[in-house]
């Protein structure tokens, strides 16, 4: 928990500054969470899914140039699907603070856009397979007015 206080005050002056670089990149997922599910087992767990809507940061490949573009992806409702990968405690300390924000309606923000990749697996889809947990800065409270955040939380299922 000294983790998810001690990260907040350093990622919101990031994240309120939308152009703001700093050594982790951008933050890879921003969540409204509703629900969070360990597996085997809550005791120690492997594996982790986090159902809510998600604001995603996606690399955009073969751009006109030869360059790579990045952008956010719109809000979508779906299941979040993560294995454990590098810093176990860590990552377990992070998904007990998602777990504490599930069904409260906070905007939380956590990893970096520089650790891999991730799917969002659609309402009516099975998630198979989990991708490697995105370690970043934390598991970060966003203020309400922040526009990500404010996406996440005007957003209507369609």
């Amino acid at each position: 928990m000294r983790l998810f206080v001690c990260a907040a005050g350093i990622a919101l002056a990031i994240a309120a500054r939308p152009g703001a670089v700093s050594a982790s990149g951008p933050v890879s997922v921003y969540a409204l969470v509703d629900k969070v599910t360990f597996e085997p087992n809550a005791e120690k767990p492997e594996r982790i899914r986090i159902s809510g809507v998600f604001i995603t940061y996606q690399a955009m490949l073969g751009q006109p140039g030869g360059g790579n573009a990045r952008q956010y992806s719109a809000p979508q409702r779906g299941t979040l699907y993560f294995a454990l990968a590098g810093n176990e405690e860590l990552a377990r300390r992070e998904w007990a603070d998602l777990q504490s924000v599930a069904g409260t309606r906070q905007v939380v923000a956590f990893g970096s856009s520089f650790s891999g990749k991730w799917r969002v697996w659609k309402p009516e889809e099975e998630a198979k397979e989990p991708d490697d947990y995105p370690m970043g800065i934390g598991v970060v409270k966003m203020n309400a007015d922040h526009p990500r955040a404010k996406a996440l939380l005007d957003f209507k299922d369609r």
